[in-house]
C-alpha cells in the first residue's frame, strides 16, 4: 500500500518566486506569511519627456532645468522667444546640461533636445537630397 499523503509535489519555479510554494490558505493559523524577496517583483520605470512648445520667459527655462535635474527629457521650442532672451535661455540650459552631464542636440531652428545622462541619444546622419544626373 502506498501512502499518497506522504508524497509532496515540489513547487515549480513560478511558485517559488512568487508564491513561496504554498498558498495563503495552506498556512497554519499560528504561522506568519512568507515575505517576498525584493527581486521577485521588479519595479516598472517610467520615462518622462516634457515638451515645452513655446518658451516665452525665463521661468519656463527654470522649469525645464528643474525637469532635467529630475531626469526628464526636455524639448524646448525657442522660436517665438525674443532673440536676446533666447540666447540667455540657451546659455543657461547649456550650463545646466553641462552640470548634469547630459546630451544637447539642436533638432530644428531654435528647437533643442536636452536629455539627462541616463538616456542615450542616437543622432542619425542626415541624408542629402539625391542630385539629378546631368547629361
Amino acid at each position: 500500500m502506498e501512502d499518497t499523503d506522504a508524497i509532496q509535489e515540489r513547487p515549480g519555479l513560478f511558485q517559488r518566486l512568487f508564491g513561496g510554494g504554498r498558498s495563503q490558505l495552506e498556512l497554519d493559523p499560528d504561522e506568519e506569511a512568507p515575505v517576498s524577496s525584493p527581486t521577485a517583483m521588479r519595479p516598472v520605470y517610467r520615462y518622462n519627456v516634457t515638451v515645452r512648445r513655446q518658451v516665452f520667459c525665463f521661468e519656463d527655462a527654470l522649469a525645464a532645468a528643474n525637469g532635467l535635474k529630475r531626469g526628464e527629457q526636455q524639448i524646448l521650442n525657442l522660436s517665438a522667444t525674443e532673440p536676446v532672451l533666447r540666447q540667455k535661455i540657451v546659455d543657461f540650459m547649456a550650463g545646466v546640461n553641462y552640470a548634469q552631464e547630459g546630451t544637447w542636440e539642436e533638432i530644428g531652428e531654435n528647437i533643442y533636445l536636452v536629455v539627462p545622462p541616463t538616456a542615450y541619444v542616437e543622432v542619425a546622419p542626415s541624408t542629402g537630397r539625391p542630385q539629378p544626373l546631368r547629361n
